[in-house]
């Protein structure tokens, strides 16, 4: 089982924070595959098969700071995971920006922190989309519960479909490939000032089939 976990907190007044880049994320690709979500009162999950394999996408419910404890109870009485993903908001990367690693520390990100805590592991890839720093006088709490503004939005719109493909060949051919694929540290910004990638263009299944191809 490969295990997709989408970091953000339930509600509607947290759908659009920079905090939930995670849940967005995972969101998308549940409707890329088209799965339906299963609701229970700690999370929300689905399951399906790509690339032959079986793939969990997971939210936990729990707020951020108890992330893992969700799937921690997700997992008691199922398989360990051969993978899992871990997709998240990061202030040390621009809005824009996404990339895909393997292991490292935490930044401060409480989210993470409750995942290694119960998972006794910082072994796990992570997905992370940039959401950059404050130039304001804010508490970073304040700052990644904000909502962005509408050309900050774009980027970070733009960096969530970025990681979908990502994820996507991650799944279906292997981490490698994901990172030289789609990793970028900074957004692209052609002529005319509007953001653009070839791979986040155009509808779910063009998309679809854009991540599937082989490098």
């Amino acid at each position: 089982m490969y295990m997709v976990v989408g970091l953000g907190n339930p509600g509607k007044r947290y759908r659009f924070t920079r905090h939930n880049a995670g849940f967005r994320v995972v969101d998308r690709l549940a409707a890329m595959y088209n799965w339906e979500w299963k609701k229970s009162k700690r999370y929300n999950w689905t399951q399906g098969k790509s690339g032959g394999r079986h793939v969990v996408l997971f939210k936990p419910l729990t707020y951020m700071n108890l992330s893992g404890e969700a799937v921690s109870d997700f997992l008691e009485k199922r398989e360990s995971p051969e993978l899992i993903v871990v997709v998240h908001d990061e202030v040390d990367l621009p809005p824009g920006a996404m990339v895909v690693k393997k292991g490292g520390g935490i930044a401060g990100h409480r989210g993470l922190d409750s995942l290694v805590f119960f998972l006794e592991t910082e072994d796990f890839y992570r997905v992370r989309i940039g959401v950059g720093r404050s130039t304001e006088q804010e508490e970073m709490a304040e700052y990644v519960l904000g909502v962005p503004s509408d050309e900050e939005a774009d980027l970070l719109n733009e960096a969530e479909e970025l990681a979908v493909c990502a994820i996507d060949v991650l799944i279906r051919e292997n981490a490698e490939h994901a990172m030289n694929r789609f990793n970028r540290r900074k957004p692209s910004k052609p002529e005319g000032g509007k953001t653009h990638s070839s791979a986040t263009e155009g509808t779910f299944n063009e998309k679809e089939k854009k991540c599937q191809k082989t490098t």
